[in-house]
């Protein structure tokens, strides 16, 4: 994706904004499979501790979040370390965002539209498109803060191919029908938990 390899030697909180803008910037004359990430689960060049997310269990959270990075952009990694988990907790943490990746993977593999540039200070998020599948959108978007967040937002549907209507389903949640205005957009109210990962199914 583009990726600068030292960068990877900075502590965890900064790997985690770098790579999503890694990813923004790297996905504009690519799909997101064309390219891949790096994740050091130990040292790479240098940094220590601070750096590096073995042991994978005591650095749980930031783990997590790299995987929400990767596969709600649907970018894969090379993932440098002996193991992808150390615990059952760990392992059952990895499970899950595999999951997630291989129930959504067509749309998460199809071509996507650039909302908001990740910069540390708010949301931020990428749209994934697919008019040749039932679920034909997913939202993938990011909260960098501390603290909860609500945003209402602009989500271009265009290429959706959903030009009068569009049922957006949270997660699992129910779906929830929005008419698509006359500049082919929507207006969603997001919800993102502190330091954390949301997405929103468009059909």
């Amino acid at each position: 994706m583009g990726y600068v390899e030292t960068n990877w030697s900075l502590p965890r909180e900064y790997q985690e904004i770098i790579e999503r803008q890694n990813i923004y910037d790297g996905t504009w004359q690519k799909s997101p499979s064309m390219g891949y990430m790096f994740v050091p689960l130990s040292q790479y060049h240098g940094g220590g501790v601070r750096a590096t997310i073995e042991p994978l269990n005591e650095h749980l959270d930031h783990y997590q979040r790299r995987l929400q990075n990767l596969f709600g952009a649907g970018v894969q990694a090379c993932f440098r370390g002996p193991r992808l988990y150390d615990t059952e907790e760990t392992r059952q943490m990895v499970a899950h965002w595999v999951g997630f990746y291989k129930k959504y993977r067509a749309i998460l593999d199809s071509d996507v539209i650039h909302l908001r540039r990740p910069d540390g200070k708010d949301w931020d998020g990428l749209l994934h498109v697919n008019p040749l599948l039932k679920q034909k959108g997913l939202l993938a978007v990011y909260n960098p803060l501390p603290k909860p967040i609500e945003r209402e937002i602009r989500v271009p549907v265009y290429y959706t191919g959903l030009h009068e209507q569009v049922m957006v389903k949270e997660k699992n949640k129910e779906a929830v029908a929005y008419p698509v205005d006359r500049q082919y957009g929507i207006r969603l109210k997001v919800r993102i938990p502190a330091r954390g990962f949301n997405w929103y199914v468009l059909e």
